[in-house]
Formats: C-alpha cells, structure tokens, sequence
C-alpha cells in the first residue's frame, strides 16, 4: 500500500510538472504577445485584437466538460483493465464532443452577424477585419473540440507531458508566427491564421500521440452506447454548470467592458490577460490532482484526498497572497516594461483589483478538482452559480457606475460570495470528502495571512511611498520575517487536524 501511493505520488509530481510546462508555455504567449503587439498595434487594433480572442475563447466552454470526463473514467477503466468499456467511452466522447463543434459554429455565425450591436463604438475600417478573424478563429476551436478527445485520453494515461509538449508547443509556434505577422502586416486575419494553423497542428500531434500508446483503441460509430452516452451527459451535466459559470466569471468581462466603452478594452485585457497567466500556472498543479484522486476514490482513501486538497491549496493561498501584496509595489514598473507607458498607469488598479479576487478565487480550486475527481461536482453547481451570477450582475452595475474598475469590483465580490457558499453549504453537503471547514479556513486562509502580516504590514504603510533605499530595506525586513513565520508555522498541520482515513463510500 505504501509503495502505490509513493507510486502515485511520483505520477502526481510528474502530471503538475507537465502541466507546468503547458502552462509556462501558455505564460510566455501571454507574456510576450502583448509586449509586441501594443507597440506594433495602434490602440483600437489591440484593443480589437483582445477582444477577438475574447469571443473565439467562448467555443472552448462548448467542451461541457467532456475532456474531463474522459480522463476520469479513462483513469478508472485502465485501473481495471476493461478494454470494452475504453472503447465506447472515446467513441462517444468523441460523438458528444464533434455535435459540440457544429454547435460552435452556429453560434458564432450568429455572434459575428451581430458584432456591431454587441460592441459599440468598434471603428468601421475594423469591423470586417475583425468579424473574418473571429470566424477563422471559432471555425479552427471548434475543429479542436472533437480532437480535445486526444487530450483527455492522455491525460486519463497519466501521460500529461504529450498535451504539454504538443499545446504549449503549439501556442509558442503561435504566437512566434503573430510576432513575425506584425513586422509585416497588421492583419487581424492574418494573426487569426497563424493562430489557427499552429493549434491544429498540436492537435494532431496528440492524436499520433495516443494512437502509438493505445494502438488497439477502437473509434467507431457502432461504439457509441445510449448507456455510455446517458453517463457521460449524467456526470459532465454539473461540469456544465461550472464551465457557465466560470463564462459569467471571468469570460465576460472584457466583452462587457468593450459594450459600455470600446477604448477601455485594451487597457481591462492587459490586467486580465496579467492575471489569467499567474491563474493559468496554478490550475496547471491542481488539474494534476484530478486522476490521482479518482484512483484515491476507487481504494476508498478519501482521508488521503482531504489531506491533499487542504496541502495543496495552502501551498497555493501562499503564492497568490504574495502576488497580490507585491502588485502596489512593484506593477507599475513591470507594466512599463511589459505594455509600455500608455496602458500602465490605467491597467494597474484593474490588476490590483483582479490579483485580489483571483486570490480568493484560489481558495476553491484544489476542492473543485476534488469534487470532480470523485464525481460530486452537482454539488458544487450552487456555488458556481452564486458566484457567476452575482459576478455578472455586479459586474454590469460597476461598468455603469465606475467604468472598467467598477468591472473588476464586481468580479472581487463574485469570487467571495462564491468561495463563502463552498464553506458554508458545499463542504456540508459533500460529505463523502472529510473536509473540516475549520480546518480548511485555517490552514489555507488564516495561517498564510498571520505568517505574511509582516508583509501585509509594509503594502499597506509603505507600498506607494517612495523611499528610494530606505524602501528596499523595508521590503526585506518584511519578507524575511514573513519567511521566518512560514518556516514556523506555515507548513505543520496541527495534530490530528486532518489525519488520513480510510473510509468506503456507502
């Protein structure tokens, strides 16, 4: 028993790594593109070019969480040994998955056709431009729906270092064709295609991937069972709900800003792209947990699964807490560098505001994966829901009231309406996981904010003063403190927190 989780163990390092990589490559698309382009791009091409990738971003929700749902019950049919039912869980996956991609494409025509009236304020010599290059764009996502099978077939294998090599790979050659694209032309058609070509050409390399691995997979039409069909849609019907949600969260924002205030786009998607890189890396480690915990629940281990989400999500609360308490200190001047004067001085307090809710939003990643790992995500559908809900509606006053801040306000307090419903009802509610609440406020919130108060001290005394070398020192005192009270307190459970159990489901 204690070499198989040692086993598993190792496969959830190397999964998080991959992963990592993945996202590190997601991260240098995101740190780089922006750089070239705001200096290439006028202001109104970029903000054209944000909110392009915006609305072809959308056809990726149309999943409903099927590529999830593949790597789950991949996971446990390998862990038996049940060829049959491997077959006719791709088959129909791949069904499902391909009736998603028309979907797509029928809902975009609609999109494009009114643009106009979505976003106000687009200049007219954009708007072809930018309906051809959102077409180009949802038309390749939607290519890459059916394909997404291959992703999640990989990663049921516990082979996550294919999708990482071949998506961020994919990305990278992207984005590095955008870059030479812009020296030449400022095509917003032209930046779709190179886009376009580089991620189908990582979704074949996962397809070759999987057929060398499983050669004796079976696609086929006659695969597709109503049973298979049923169970998929049973458990992927909440993993629905939370990709709506997470629409309504943090897909909208920039549309909503570009509704009210075209010329504000550009500025919002700096900060939002800021803090989607940094929530990218870090659900790049909690995706890992999703396997692992599926073959925990399939040995009846679930204290072994609480331990991991309270680890895992302390470790987490530790690095966003940190961001967002160096953001006063340091953003201005890594924005300069990065987007250039003419966005840094309006996109700042947007990030100052987003790295909080983002930080918050943390809190229930780990339990997330968790719930889906075990097939209780319906129970996280409520929260989602609060949270999405309550973001857009405060979203949409705060863009009336206060403009692009105001945005970003809304989605603060979405992402604490949502994280206060998991403690309050969804930790009740799921009691197959033996969460303590207690225990998980403690160790994942209270403890990271006691052990950096003396960081926490200096942002709020110091931060926006300027005293030169004195200002460094500070700032070191302060970290090494924090530090020292980590290394003391931040990382023992107390005694019989969370101890693992065994304990079969009934």
């Amino acid at each position: 028993m204690e070499r198989s989780l040692q086993r598993l163990g190792l496969t959830l390092i190397k999964n998080a790594l991959a992963n990592v990589v993945r996202g590190g490559a997601t991260a240098i698309v995101a740190l780089t593109l922006p750089h070239f382009l705001t200096r290439a791009l006028d202001h109104d091409r970029f903000a054209a070019w944000a909110l392009m990738l915006q609305i072809a971003s959308y056809v990726g929700y149309l999943d409903f969480g099927i590529q999830t749902a593949i790597a789950r019950y991949l996971a446990q049919a390998m862990e038996r040994g049940d060829d049959k039912l491997r077959d006719r869980l791709v088959s129909t996956a791949f069904s499902m998955l391909s009736t998603a991609g028309v979907l797509a494409l029928l809902l975009f025509s609609l999109v494009v056709w009114q643009l106009p009236r979505i976003v106000h304020g687009i200049p007219a010599n954009l708007i072809g431009e930018l309906r051809g290059g959102i077409i180009i764009m949802a038309a390749s996502v939607a290519l890459l729906l059916p394909m997404s099978t291959y992703t999640g077939i990989l990663i049921g294998l516990h082979r996550n270092e294919f999708p990482a090599l071949a998506i961020g790979g994919a990305r990278l050659i992207g984005a590095l064709a955008v870059i030479l694209s812009a020296k030449y032309t400022h095509s917003l058609l032209w930046f779709a295609i190179c886009l376009a070509t580089a991620n189908l050409a990582g979704a074949l390399i996962q397809y070759f991937a999987v057929r060398r691995l499983l050669p004796k997979l079976r696609l086929a039409l006659a695969d597709v069972t109503r049973g298979m069909l049923t169970e998929l849609a049973r458990y992927c019907s909440g993993l629905t709900v939370f990709s709506f949600a997470m629409l309504l969260v943090t897909g909208l924002d920039v549309l909503i800003v570009g509704h009210f205030n075209f010329r504000s786009v550009g500025y919002y998607a700096i900060a939002s792209t800021a803090v989607t890189l940094f929530a990218g890396l870090s659900n790049s480690c909690f995706n890992a947990m999703m396997t692992p915990v599926a073959v925990l629940q399939e040995r009846g281990q679930y204290g072994q699964i609480a331990d991991l989400i309270i680890k895992t999500t302390r470790f987490s609360s530790y690095a966003s807490l940190i961001l967002t308490f160096l953001a006063p200190i340091y953003g201005r001047y890594l924005l300069h560098l990065w987007v250039g004067s003419s966005y840094e001085v309006a996109a700042l307090p947007i990030l100052e505001v987003l790295l909080c809710a983002q930080a918050i939003r943390m809190l229930g990643n780990g339990y997330s994966i968790a719930l889906i790992g075990t097939g209780q995500q319906n129970y996280g559908i409520g929260g989602a829901l609060a949270e999405g809900i309550s973001n857009l509606v405060l979203s949409l006053i705060g863009a009336v009231w206060l403009g692009p801040i105001g945005v970003a306000l809304g989605t603060l307090c979405g992402a604490a309406i949502g994280v206060l419903w998991m403690l309050f009802f969804t930790m009740r509610w799921a009691s197959l996981i033996p969460v303590s609440v207690r225990a998980f406020s403690e160790e994942t919130l209270l403890r990271p904010l006691l052990c950096l108060a003396p960081l926490e001290i200096y942002v709020v005394l110091f931060a926006r003063k300027n005293f030169a070398d004195l200002n460094v020192v500070y700032l070191l005192l302060a970290s090494s403190l924090s530090v020292v009270l980590s290394s003391r307190w931040g990382k023992v459970l107390p005694k019989g927190l969370s101890q693992p159990q065994n304990r079969v489901a009934s």
